[in-house]
């Protein structure tokens, strides 16, 4: 019994004991090698009237001025599906002639696009509503309906790359394809309601263009006229195509 007390104090001298003090193994430690959780992406920041003081476009429908009314300019409301209207809506026949605002390329143009059926789209809606805002895949793949998409670059307002959205088309041309190159004034497609509840009830009715602007720069991306104003608003955008 001494022989094997006297073997596990001689053995105890070369095993190295636990400190639970020990710099790599207290919690402190432990606890400040754990990563801090990278920032996500901030959307939809804040807009300033300054980054736009320069532009100009030509409007995406020939003839077809800028709305008056607050309903179908960015920041309005849409209850429907639980969210805010980000863009502005160019009511025009159905079968007119959409074109590019500025020169850019095609990153999305949607030739196979197949309408939803109307009870799946209000399945989605009730989604929305559930979620309290609107998913960004409901959204950009079913309410846009048959859309166009160009990236203009970093030089069309300097320091921010600039997309154009062009929505609810009833026919793209054979030409606007991923990679594409775009001139200003180019015909991209016509007018149609595509992505709207006329549309998934078989009718042409409420056909109209949907254009949006997103400016994008580091981590932030806001669209054109974010939370503006509504009389500051229409005189900026004015302003912007009043040239066309």
């Amino acid at each position: 019994m001494i022989r094997l007390f006297l073997f596990i104090l001689l053995l105890s001298q070369f095993l190295p004991a636990q400190n639970l003090e020990n710099s790599n193994t207290s919690p402190i430690h432990i606890l400040g090698t754990i990563n801090k959780l990278e920032t996500p992406t901030q959307i939809d920041t804040a807009f300033n009237p300054l980054w736009v003081k320069d532009l100009s476009l030509l409007l995406p429908c020939k003839k077809v001025k800028i709305p008056k009314r607050a309903s179908r300019l960015p920041n309005a409301p849409r209850s429907y599906r639980s969210g805010t209207h980000r863009g502005i809506d160019f009511f025009a026949n159905w079968g007119t002639e959409v074109r590019a605002v500025a020169k850019g390329f095609v990153i999305r143009a949607d030739h196979n696009y197949q309408e939803y059926p109307a009870d799946f789209r209000v399945k989605l809606l009730q989604s929305s509503a559930r979620v309290g805002h609107t998913p960004s895949d409901i959204f950009n793949s079913v309410l846009l309906g048959k859309a166009v998409f160009l990236d203009h670059g970093f030089d069309l307002v300097p320091g921010f790359r600039v997309i154009t959205i062009y929505a609810h088309l009833s026919s793209i041309d054979n030409n606007i394809v991923g990679g594409a190159k775009i001139e200003a004034g180019q015909i991209i497609g016509k007018t149609g309601n595509t992505g709207t509840r006329p549309s998934t009830l078989g009718t042409k009715n409420e056909a109209h263009l949907h254009w949006e602007m997103i400016l994008q720069k580091d981590n932030k991306e806001v669209y054109l006229g974010k939370d503006m104003k509504f009389e500051k608003l229409y005189s900026m955008l004015i302003d912007i195509f009043e040239n066309s």
